[in-house]
């Protein structure tokens, strides 16, 4: 007969100290297993060594979080509380810290899980709780060994690690404060309420009082000094220094100087966008390979896309004059491909497929071969990299650095002075670019390992309440905050203040960040041009506004975290789904007769099926850019 399960009374931590990064002699990196350390490949040898998150509800996970909370509640709790003692859980870990298992195999490679914290079954297998703030190194080692920490944080009002017992935040511990703990010295401690809460049958939950930071000095038995010893002062508490930001780099063309300024084209040159295409009443995908000031145009602007398809049809470029009918690759995900042979196998490389076969029938019936290039082709690029611009060397210790001014990453063109989206860190941060680099090192093998690195400072979007919209809070200004993102702050402020009564703003978090392009997700964008509706709906909604979802660069190929394949130019990434011949056109100067070119251009996709089209590609517009009341934001 099945036992029934032991009910358990969770117990939550107040607050939390923890940081899933940290910056790291000038230099994010994540507070955990390094991304090698991840790698479960096996050696030569047929050996694993690596390290594995342990999900919440692993054994081991749950094996933890049972011991600390009931260390937790007899602690705090004490003695009337003794029949929970066994039947209490820590709800769920500070937040920010996480429990890995680094495993070692012999052979195979296969992992056991197992319920206790020590492991077994293999060479090696211990649970790391990582989080601490002075990073990774740091690191506990079992229950009992985080239990002082997690007590300090349930228990110190003040957040003093001083008063901390662990031995990361007390590494040098006297011996004669041992026996101290001992002492029953219960009756006499002073209780107070906690912030801790503690369900199930509602027992009444007191801390113990804070530890003192600097208790008096004990004079040693086999030590008598001719005068006596005093505590030694206080030690000064000094404001932190303040962050400074890296300065801006200087635009060195009419793009990259265009492209710094607010509300001006959303799409550049040699990015894979979705436009809108009137004749076929769909969507399609394609490649900007020019871009102008149009004063006839609807927002001032136009553009000439040449649209991606499969290697036999050759498509003129097509003339985009709104950008209400355009939107950046990663907004969207892809759709499924037409053909049931394709859908079978999402791996097959674009220049591999068999498009005459596939047109002829040889694989099925029902696709549509210019749909399923398309789609396909900007996958392929998403997965590459292009550096241009090059401007200087560096080699220091055997270590070349080559920086450059840009950075094609996947669909989209970065610039230095540009924001990007990250994959560390929290959803809303942003990295300010202020340098790309290429950097190559010698291995001991003898051959060349190159990686490519963007360094620059993050923010975080932080907030504020505001009860008044007439006194707006004083905030820090940085000086060297990019115009487009301080221009969409002032424009999401616009709605928040008079309806969420809350003040945004850019923070900065971390200055002099650097890391792999791999944790880039992809290019920051204004909310005022590509997001106006969803926000406004979501702030007028009391959702808070910032909720916005957009696509990481690998997500639509489910590789995720990549680097990518280096691309000599550009549009080598796109082999032969653009035509021969095709080219790139900088500056922002209109084209010679480009009305009359527009008369010419062929804007439907030669012999296809214009409904079959609309079908699969038919997503909603975008709403128009909008602007709010008239405050007067200075930031």
């Amino acid at each position: 007969m099945t036992q029934p399960l032991t009910p358990f009374y969770p117990i939550f931590a107040s607050k939390s100290d923890g940081h899933d990064i940290i910056n790291q002699k000038g230099s994010v990196v994540r507070n955990g297993p390094t991304q090698e350390q991840l790698d479960r490949s096996p050696n030569a040898q047929g050996q694993c060594d690596y390290y594995r998150l342990i999900e919440k509800d692993d054994p081991k996970h749950i094996d933890w979080r049972k011991k600390l909370g009931g260390m937790l509640l007899r602690e705090i709790g004490g003695k009337q509380h003794e029949d929970k003692w066994q039947q209490c859980i820590l709800w769920e870990f500070p937040e920010n810290y996480k429990l890995y298992e680094h495993i070692k195999t012999k052979a195979d490679g296969q992992a056991k899980t197992v319920k206790n914290h020590s492991g077994g079954g293999h060479d090696r297998q211990d649970a790391y709780l990582y989080g601490y703030p002075k990073g990774p190194r740091k690191r506990f080692r079992s229950p009992v060994e985080f239990f002082p920490h997690l007590l300090w944080l349930c228990t110190d009002e003040t957040s003093d690690m001083q008063n901390c017992t662990c031995k990361m935040c007390s590494p040098m511990q006297l011996e004669v404060e041992k026996p101290a703990v001992k002492v029953e010295a219960k009756p006499e401690i002073k209780r107070e309420n906690s912030s801790m809460q503690v369900t199930g049958r509602n027992p009444v939950v007191q801390i113990p009082a804070r530890r003192v930071s600097n208790p008096p000095a004990v004079q040693s038995p086999a030590t008598k000094p001719a005068t006596p010893v005093t505590a030694p002062a206080a030690p000064q508490i000094r404001a932190p220094t303040p962050l400074q930001s890296m300065p801006l780099p200087d635009p060195r063309s009419i793009d990259q100087q265009v492209d710094s300024l607010y509300h001006k084209f959303i799409s550049r040159q040699g990015e894979v966008v979705w436009y809108y295409r009137p004749k076929t009443g769909a969507w399609g995908l394609g490649v900007v390979i020019r871009r102008w000031f149009d004063k006839t145009a609807v927002g001032g602007k136009a553009y000439f896309i040449q649209p991606l398809s499969h290697p036999h049809d050759s498509l003129t470029p097509e003339l985009v004059t709104t950008e209400n009918e355009m939107k950046p690759w990663l907004a969207w995900s892809a759709p499924s491909y037409t053909y049931a042979y394709l859908q079978q196998h999402p791996n097959i490389p674009y220049e591999k497929v068999d498009w005459q076969g596939l047109m002829a029938g040889r694989y099925g019936q029902g696709g549509v071969a210019g749909v399923d290039g398309s789609i396909m082709a900007a996958k392929a690029v998403d997965t590459t990299y292009t550096l241009f611009d090059y401007l200087t060397k560096t080699v220091n210790d055997g270590i070349q650095d080559a920086h450059y001014n840009g950075l094609f990453l996947g669909a989209e063109k970065i610039w230095r002075g540009d924001a990007v989206r990250l994959r560390i860190g929290r959803d809303t941060d942003v990295m300010v670019v202020t340098d790309i680099i290429e950097r190559t090192s010698q291995q001991a093998t003898g051959q060349a390992a190159s990686a490519v690195l963007v360094a620059g400072d993050i923010y975080s979007y932080a907030t504020l309440p505001v009860s008044n919209p007439a006194q707006l809070p004083d905030i820090p200004k940085s000086p060297n905050l990019p115009t487009r993102m301080r221009e969409d702050m002032t424009w999401r402020n616009h709605l928040l203040v008079p309806h969420a009564r809350t003040f945004a703003y850019w923070k900065l978090a971390v200055p002099g960040s650097r890391f792999d392009i791999a944790e880039v997700k992809g290019r920051w964008y204004e909310t005022a041009l590509v997001f106006e509706e969803p926000f406004t709906k979501s702030v007028k909604n009391n959702e808070g506004g910032n909720g916005v979802w957009m696509n990481s660069r690998g997500d639509a190929t489910q590789v995720g975290r990549m680097t990518g394949v280096p691309q000599p130019q550009r549009l080598q990434a796109f082999g032969r789904a653009v035509p021969e011949g095709t080219q790139l056109v900088d500056g922002i100067d209109a084209p010679e007769q480009a009305q009359a070119q527009a008369q010419d251009v062929n804007m439907g996709m030669s012999g296809h099926s214009a409904d079959v089209f609309t079908d699969l590609m038919d997503f909603d517009h975008l709403g128009d850019t909008g602007t709010g009341p008239g405050f007067d934001f200075n930031f």
